[in-house]
Order: structure tokens, then sequence, then C-alpha cells
């Protein structure tokens, strides 16, 4: 209780868990509330906003905000299926890096350079020639951005826990004849558990910025609603050069909104507990 009340005191922290929270409340409870479905056609294409359409009606006749509301949904999953895939990846990777070193150390090492010289534009890419354009949904996108992301995090969390195992109590533990397992999961997670949860909020928003960028070229998203594919259509169909600004703001806004929100917190826990892990 007394670090959360710490962090609530800073107000970086504070005011980006409260933007990044409004706006998952708006993903879940706003299709609930606004009862519009974002595929129905719903009046004259172009149609600016109106109190019976408050963000307007896009290209293909459809309500913008019944298309964002759906969409920040959307991306919100891709954002949590990838960065959980990364975060664990990377985690239980890097930690075994470090903690069993030698030939398994090395290993780990190849193969995240292997991940983090292959983008995720490439791997979808090739998927895109293979698989039917229905196919590629939020799971299949999330699991590519995810798969693609954790050689970096990897690293990091090799070093960290490195840093960590010079330190004595870890030698102690050694010594008691505990094992490595026992040692990571007992010793060095609950050590670095705050890099787990700044790695996770930058990992969330890398991969909704990676989404929207895998989609506004074509390889992304082709059927699930997303940010993303909102940005995609208004793209397609030239809207910001005609000056059909309001399918092209309101995801953008949204977009800058998540980004900012989950830096400050992970930032805020960075510089909260770095000294900490650095006397650990």
């Amino acid at each position: 209780m007394g670090i959360l009340a710490d962090l609530f005191r800073i107000p970086k922290f504070t005011g980006g868990l409260a933007i990044f929270l409004a706006i998952v409340a708006l993903g879940l409870a706003g299709p609930l509330i606004y009862r519009v479905s974002p595929t129905d056609i719903v009046g004259p294409r172009y149609t600016p906003p109106s109190p019976g359409h408050p963000l307007g009606i896009d290209a293909l006749g459809r309500d913008v905000l019944a298309q964002l509301l759906y969409g920040i949904r959307g991306s919100l999953l891709v954002g949590a299926v990838a960065a959980g895939i990364a975060l664990g990846l990377s985690l239980v990777l890097g930690t075994m890096a470090a903690v069993f070193g030698g030939l398994v150390d090395r290993v780990i090492m190849v193969v995240s350079e292997i991940f983090i010289i292959i983008p995720s534009l490439l791997l979808m890419m090739v998927l895109a020639a293979y698989l039917r354009p229905e196919a590629r949904n939020i799971w299949l996108v999330g699991f590519v951005i995810g798969i693609t992301s954790w050689g970096g995090w990897a690293r990091g969390f090799r070093s960290r826990t490195m840093s960590i195992l010079q330190s004595e109590f870890i030698k102690m533990a050694i010594l008691s004849g505990a094992s490595r397992t026992s040692i990571i999961l007992r010793d060095i997670v609950p050590i670095i558990s705050p890099y787990i949860l700044a790695s996770l909020a930058m990992l969330f928003t890398s991969a909704i910025t990676a989404e929207v960028g895998l989609t506004i070229v074509g390889v992304g998203m082709t059927k699930d609603i997303t940010l993303g594919l909102i940005l995609y259509i208004a793209q397609l169909y030239a809207n910001i050069t005609q000056g059909i600004w309001w399918t092209v703001v309101p995801p953008t806004l949204v977009m800058i909104l998540i980004y900012l929100s989950l830096y400050l917190v992970a930032i805020s826990l960075d510089e909260y507990f770095s000294p900490k892990l650095g006397t650990a």
C-alpha cells in the first residue's frame, strides 16, 4: 500500500493511468451505450458531424463514432495479445539466459538477435501472400507483433538479472542449494517487477502503433475494426486531401493519448524504482 500511495502522489503516473483507464472504459462500455453498428450504412457518405452522428459518416456510409468505439476495443485487444506474448517470451528467456549462462545464454542471445532483425512488417508480408485477407484478424496480427517484439526486451531482462546475480543474498541462496528456477521465481522476479510493468506499458503502446503501421501499408487488419483499419480506410479514400477531418482526427487523437498515457506510466515507474533497483 505504501508503494501505491507513493506512486499515486506522482502526477505523471496518476495522469497517465487515468487517461489510459478512461480509454479502456470507452472501448469496453462505449459500444454498449452507443448502440450503432460500425458496419451498417447509416447515411450519405462524408456527412459531417451532427447531433445524429456526433463524429460524422465515413467514405462507406458508416457512423464514425461507432467505428471509433469498436476500433479502440480492437486496438486494445491487439495490444494486450502482442504485449502478453512479447513480455512472456522476453521475461522467461532473458532471465534464463542470465541465470543459466553458458550454452543456454548463447543460444537465447542468438535467437533474440534473429527476432530483433526480423520486423513484423516482413513476417506479415509473407503471411499476407499465403493467407486469405479475412484470416488477418486481431489474433493473428497480435501474435505476429508479439513474436517479433521480444528480442530487445529479453536482452534488457538479461542485463537486469545479471546485475542482481552479483548481490550477496543471491550468492547466499546459491550456496544454500536453491535451484535456479527457485532463484528466478522467488528472488529475481519480485525485484524486477517494476521493470516488468514498465516493459508491459511500452510493449502495449508499441504493439498498437505497429498494428496501425501494418494495416496502413495493407498487410495488417482486414476484417476486425481497429484504429489502424479506420485510418487505412481514410487513407484509401484520400480523406486527408479532401478535408474529411472527422475520419482521421479522432482515431489519431486516441492513438496519441494511448501512447502518451502509457509512456507517462512507464517513465514514472522507471524513475520511482530505478534508484531502488540499483541498490538491490
